[in-house]
């Protein structure tokens, strides 16, 4: 009797922005000659069968001609991209036993392979790299060169320039693997082009931002047209700490899952999208998990221009994502959660002709007010702080003097982060200030919460503001000063308070 064998081989495929590792399972058996895939393969993996086929008929092994089944578990998940083929080929190549199926247990394969057995490099390695690792697999064969690559910590590279090498190493028990050479990390954005020297006066406003930096509060600035809102909050970025080496690499494998990065960079990523942004375009969705601009912001700055232009819907969408730096979509029975720790820093007119507090303004109340309902009340309450802009004319600037570059204010921003750490701490339940701050202070604290009516998010969004305003000023104990200076910053704008004439 014809004794069976089930080649076995193991793979990953993107599910949103994340990897799920894919078994590959092949049966090899006797019957009219058929080479089927099953669980839920897309298109792309369904026409690996022909790209398979012709791969290994061109590096000299030949597709069994017998009936093929290629099982990619776990079936319930849709498989798709052609990461999937060299290890789809290994799999048929172990159950026709012209490979030990013994060997290379525990290796992971990620290659697209071309008609004539060159390996191609698979989309977004790095995410799926991650994700075996996650699963204890942490040796990938892939193709060569290796450019699109960052050392990984714990993950061991082998790069083939074609299938028949594969085979050839796979077949030979004795030999050696050498992991490939990574390229050392690069940054490839370190010089963004644009730096807060440019912007001339502006010096409270600049103040303001440095508190908005050290403890990453979501800030407006507002203001007439032409006033500097876009170009500050353009530069924000240049005054923020450098990413960490895992953030670096979190970032870059999101922004490579979508096509948006070729270079890893140590800059905090940041996001300026237009006015007409859907729901979907925000936080993501669709029926392939596609991320939104608050995940491609994550670790950086979501630059909301002109933010009152949004559709309230398209606004609203952020009040999860402000509340818990995260998304959880619902898509056909399924949960997905995607990261959306981000900055917001948005720009608005006081109202739609802009000059309302500044200039002739011509706008009737109904139409300030209109322009002002995009903005709900539960979503300003997210906003820490709010940063009026005035218009500087050509003499003032001309006084206003030299101006510190990015560089030294980021100097300054990361002496104030590690300062304010040794003034609060960070728990489950959110920011919980130690107990560095005097009574005066605390009293005024409590002053105003109850003048204004504060909910606790709004007491607590203060006491945080103030905590940053301690740390840049270099002190450990937050002062009646530092809670003033909090205060004023979280006036926040509606079309009850809007700027008037």
């Amino acid at each position: 009797m014809h004794r069976r064998m089930i080649g076995i081989s193991l793979s990953a495929m993107l599910d949103g922005i994340e990897a799920t590792v894919v078994r590959v399972e092949a049966d090899v058996s006797p019957g009219i000659p058929q080479f089927s895939i099953v669980g839920l393969p897309d298109s792309t993996v369904n026409e690996s069968k022909l790209r398979v086929r012709a791969a290994l008929r061109n590096s000299g092994v030949e597709l069994p001609n017998q009936r093929i089944t290629v099982n990619l578990s776990p079936a319930s998940v849709r498989k798709r991209g052609a990461a999937l083929d060299l290890a789809i080929a290994v799999a048929i190549l172990r159950a026709s036993r012209q490979v030990p199926p013994e060997l290379g247990t525990g290796i992971g394969f990620l290659a697209e392979l071309a008609l004539d057995g060159t390996l191609l490099p698979a989309e977004a390695i790095v995410s799926l790299s991650l994700g075996m690792k996650n699963a204890g697999i942490k040796r990938i064969i892939m193709s060569s060169p290796a450019e699109v690559l960052v050392p990984i910590p714990d993950i061991y590279f082998y790069s083939f320039a074609s299938l028949s090498d594969v085979v050839a190493v796979l077949r030979n028990p004795t030999q050696r693997l050498t992991p490939a050479t990574i390229p050392d990390f690069r940054d490839g954005a370190s010089t963004l082009g644009v730096d807060m020297v440019d912007v001339k006066g502006h010096k409270d406003v600049k103040r303001s931002l440095l508190v908005a930096a050290v403890g990453r509060h979501h800030a407006l600035l507002v203001g007439p047209p032409g006033c500097g809102k876009t170009m500050l909050a353009e530069r924000f970025v240049t005054i923020l700490p450098r990413l960490q080496f895992s953030e670096t690499l979190e970032v870059y494998a999101i922004h490579q899952a979508v096509g948006g990065a070729s270079i890893p960079s140590a800059t905090p990523p940041v996001r300026m999208p237009h006015h007409s942004l859907t729901v979907t375009g925000m936080i993501g969705g669709t029926s392939l998990m596609i991320p939104g601009e608050v995940t491609l912001a994550h670790r950086g700055v979501l630059i909301v221009d002109e933010l009152l232009e949004f559709s309230r819907k398209t606004l609203e969408s952020l009040r999860e994502p402000l509340s818990n730096r995260c998304v959880r979509l619902h898509r056909a029975g399924k949960m997905t959660n995607f990261p959306a720790d981000f900055q917001l820093i948005g720009t608005l007119n006081p109202c739609p002709c802009g000059q309302r507090g500044y200039g002739d303004c011509e706008c009737k109340e109904g139409d300030v007010i209109r322009y002002w309902s995009k903005l709900s009340g539960a979503l300003s309450d997210r906003i820490q702080m709010t940063i009026p802009v005035e218009r500087i004319d050509t003499a003032k600037r001309a006084r206003a003097g030299s101006n510190e570059p990015s560089s030294a204010l980021r100097t300054r921003v990361e002496k104030a982060r590690t300062i304010r750490s040794s003034i609060v701490e960070n728990s489950e339940a959110g920011l919980v200030p130690k107990a560095r701050i005097n009574g005066d202070a605390k009293s005024l604290l409590g002053r105003a919460s109850e003048a204004w009516s504060w909910s606790s998010r709004a007491v607590h969004s203060v006491l945080d503001v103030a905590c940053s305003v301690c740390a840049l000023s270099g002190n450990d104990v937050i002062t009646i000063q530092d809670v003033e200076e909090a205060i004023a910053l979280r006036g926040q704008v509606s079309a009850s308070n809007a700027p008037r004439t």
